[in-house]
Order: structure tokens, then sequence, then C-alpha cells
């Protein structure tokens, strides 16, 4: 029941196999809570909070009262089951039995046996707890205020009963008004009825009125329409013809015109007037244009079989070729392309080679000296140092703070350069146990698992420490020796790199 006044406790419970005093929950219920006096308990192991349902679990709990009283084995119901939280409501009867006591409790959870295997059977006990039972304030008043409150209770029961029989005379005299009740309904009804006959009439005659107002506005805008449209087709022939008649006069005089110019070109070509080839070459060479063949006529590019020979290929003018057997010797290029000179003057030189097969863009350059083959068209991504925040109770970003230190905080990023993929991880924290997963980066962040050394404070029983990258983002810390000795307070700091 959702009531809102529920009284919960939250209690941690990790599986572990250490005996530790019994912890005191620090909470108090009352004899008379009922249905409120609720307990919840988180379970856990190193690993984190386990991931339960009423499924894969039986969960159930024992409590006992100092003075001997002893619950039934209550059932846990599952809260949360992505954060192992169960819970349950303490019984009122048990409540009352312990009063004024401290009540000892122990949860236990196995596993769902489906099979019935024995080999298959866990059950996991987890520590004992304590919490107390008082009893409540209000059983402590006295027999003489119990009394008064009975005689009060004995006069206000009359008063009661004599409002009951007020109320009943009531109803006896209420046949009357019930007659009088009816005889306005019947009356209210005819008068509807009439005014709906009387509505319905006026509307037919406002319906009939409006259809023959619509029939004479459509006739007459159907008069208006033909008449707009006669107009109008009697104006374009006019114009039409008008139009036709301008068109053949000045088609006439076109054509005249024409024919004279033509005659008079006849004859100037007749009579040796015209301009002479010699005239024409000469013009064409005074004239200030670019006079450098970079292309065949027909657009297509020049061909040439280099044969492999660099110096040949160096020495091609300005220009666009197709070159066959290109001196470029480099794994998965191949030799035929298109080449592109351009030359400054003897002292800066570039070739650009474009194998015919691929989209790669190869460069050699001279100045004073030849360069060797440069891809151009390759491009570089980078996402920059990405923040994250340490997990699984790890504080994050707590070493080489000082002034002078310029300690890094926790963070990734990836560089891409054309194929190559290069990713980049650093930590900086501490509060760290052994084997726990201290990050969850992005899945796939790396392709292949990687382990690294990792700086921590130096011990006598350890010697280092490490750190797994997993495919699914999971980085985990791990002491190298004997971690019962770890200080948990302990720090760890490092920047790694690999290429995927």
């Amino acid at each position: 029941m959702v009531n809102g006044i529920d009284k919960k406790a939250l209690f941690r419970l990790v599986a572990e196999p250490y005996l530790k005093p019994i912890s005191d929950l620090g909470v108090g219920f009352y004899n008379l809570d009922e249905n409120t006096a609720k307990i919840e308990f988180q379970l856990y192991n190193s690993k984190g909070t386990l991931q339960i349902s009423e499924i894969n679990i039986n969960a159930y709990a024992y409590f006992e009262s100092a003075n001997g009283s002893v619950s039934d084995v209550i059932d846990l119901e599952v809260i949360d089951g992505l954060n192992g939280i169960v819970g349950i409501t303490l019984d009122k009867e048990f409540l009352q039995a312990s009063t004024d006591t401290k009540v000892k409790g122990q949860v236990y959870v196995g596993v769902n046996n489906v099979d019935n295997n024995p080999e298959n059977n866990e059950v996991a006990v987890f520590r004992e707890f304590t919490f107390e039972v008082a009893d409540a304030l209000i059983n402590k008043i006295s027999s003489f205020t119990k009394i008064e409150y009975i005689r009060m209770f004995d006069q206000l029961k009359a008063r009661i009963l004599q409002r009951v029989e007020d109320i009943e005379q009531a109803i006896a005299n209420g046949d009357d008004y019930v007659t009088e009740i009816k005889t306005v309904k019947e009356q209210g009804i005819t008068q509807i009825n009439q005014t709906v006959t009387e509505g319905k009439a006026y509307i037919d005659n406002v319906i009939a009125q409006a259809q023959t107002n619509i029939n004479d506005t459509a006739t007459s805008a159907i008069g208006d329409v033909n008449t707009a449209k006669n107009n109008a087709i009697s104006d374009m022939n006019t114009k039409v013809s008008e139009s036709i008649g301008n068109v053949e006069n000045v088609s006439n005089d076109a054509v005249v015109h024409v024919d004279d110019k033509l005659n008079e070109f006849n004859t100037r070509i007749e009579e040796n007037g015209f301009v002479q080839p010699t005239d024409l070459d000469n013009k064409l060479n005074e004239l200030q244009w670019q006079k450098y063949k970079v292309t065949n006529d027909n657009g297509t590019v020049k061909f040439f079989n280099i044969d492999k020979n660099l110096e040949e290929y160096r020495n091609l003018p300005p220009g666009q070729y197709y070159t066959a057997n290109t001196p470029i010797v480099i794994s998965g290029v191949t030799t035929a392309g298109f080449t592109t000179v351009e030359q400054r003057d003897s002292s800066i030189k570039r070739i650009t080679y474009r194998p015919y097969n691929s989209s790669q863009i190869w460069q050699m350059r001279y100045y004073q000296s030849w360069f060797d083959w440069e891809r151009v068209d390759i491009t570089q991504t980078d996402t920059g140092w990405i923040p994250f925040q340490l997990i699984n109770g790890a504080v994050s970003n707590t070493a080489y703070k000082g002034e002078s230190d310029n300690g890094f905080d926790c963070a990734y990023r990836t560089i891409t350069n054309g194929s190559e993929t290069k990713k980049l991880l650093r930590l900086n924290g501490s509060n760290l146990t052994h084997n726990s997963v201290i990050a969850q980066l992005p899945s796939n962040f790396c392709k292949n698992a990687q382990s690294f050394p990792i700086r921590v404070p130096t011990g006598t029983t350890w010697f280092g420490a490490f750190i797994v990258i997993r495919p699914n983002g999971e980085v985990r810390f791990l002491i190298n020796g004997y971690f019962s000795d770890w200080n948990e307070t302990g720090y760890t700091y490092g920047q790694f790199e690999w290429t995927d």
C-alpha cells in the first residue's frame, strides 16, 4: 500500500567471508507500527551491486528478539533488481512481542535451482544486524484517563443516535416532495417539446430562403462570366490579326536587306578587296595570349611510357600527361595514371601523380633538390581529450595536483590519420580496490584487450600495479603482489597509448 507514511531503513549488505561485528542499523520501530516498519537491503559484492530478480533468486530473512520472541522465515520482496535492493515489512504481532528489546536479524539469499540439481545449490548468508523496538508513548496513558475517554464516547454515541432518528423522520416526510417534483417534470417536458417544434419550423424557413438566394446569385454570376469570355475572345482575335500583318511586313523588309548585303559581299570578294591570309597571320602573332599547348587538340592528355626512368620523369615539361611505368615504387600503388607537371622556373617544380584505379594523390617536389614521393590526400581527425569520472567508489583526479605539478585529469582521446587510429587514455585517482572496475569507457574504444603498468605508491608487500582495458570499455585495476596490505587511499596515475 502506497500511503506516504512508510518508515524505511536502507542497509547495505556485502557478500564476503570476513567475520565482522554485528552491525547496528541505528534505527528503531514502535510496537504500534502497522504495515509501515520497512527495512530495505542493498546486496553487493566486490564487483558491485548484484543483478537480481524473483526469477533467479529466493531471498528471505529471520528475526529474533532479546526477550526470546522470534519471527517466521519472511520472504524478501525484490524492490530494485538492477541495483540489488530487496525489502520486507515487519509484522505488527512480532513488533508487539518485541517491545522494549533489541532485535537481531539476518538475510539469506539462494540461487533458484530450476533443475533441482544438488550441484547447483547456492546459498549466501549475510552478516547479522540489529535494531530496536520501543513501546509507543500512547500505551503509557493512565487507567483514569482511559475511563474519561470511554464516558466521552458514550455521550457522543447518544448524540449520534438522536441525529439518526431526526434524519429518518425527515425521510418519511419526503413523499410529498416527490409528488411535487413529478408534476413539475411533466410540465417541463411538454414545454420542451413545444419549443423544439417551433424551432424546427423556423430553421426550415431560413434554409428555404437561403437556397433561393443562392440560386439567384449563381444565375447572375454565370451570365457575367459568359459576357466577359465573349468580349475577351473578340479582342484577342483582333490583336492576332494585327500582329500577323506586322510580322509579314518586317520579314519582307529583312529579306530585302539581307539580299542587298550578300550581293555587296560577293562583289567585294570578286574584286579582292577582302582580308588577305598573310595579314591574318600577322595580326594573330601580334596578340598577347597563351601559346603553350598543354593537351592534345581534342582535349585528351599526352601519353608517355616512362619505362621507370626517374630522371626522364623529373624532366617532363609543364603539362598534363598519362604516364605508363611511372617510377613510383610504393606497395599497393599502380604505375599507370595521370601526371601533372607545374613549374615556376628552374628552381621550383612540382609533379602530381594520380593512379588511374584509386583516389590516391602522390606528390614529388623540387626546391634546390628533389624530395621523395609524399601522399597528400590523407585526412586526420582528433577528438581531443574527453574527460570522464571513475566509478565504484574510486575518487577522480586527486594525484599530482600541487601548484607546480600540473597533473592531468581522467580523459580519453582518439586520433585518426588515414587508416591508422591511435588511442590515448589518462587515469588519475585514489580509493581504489584490487581487481575492481574503476572506469567505463565507450564500448569498442579498443579493438583488442590492452594491459599497462601504472604508477602507485611504493610498498613492501606489493610491486606496483597495472590496468586492463577490454573492448567492452571496462577498465580494471589490479595490485601486483599481496593486495591484502594495499591501502585503498593510495593513488594511481598514468597515461597510455596504443594503435588499433
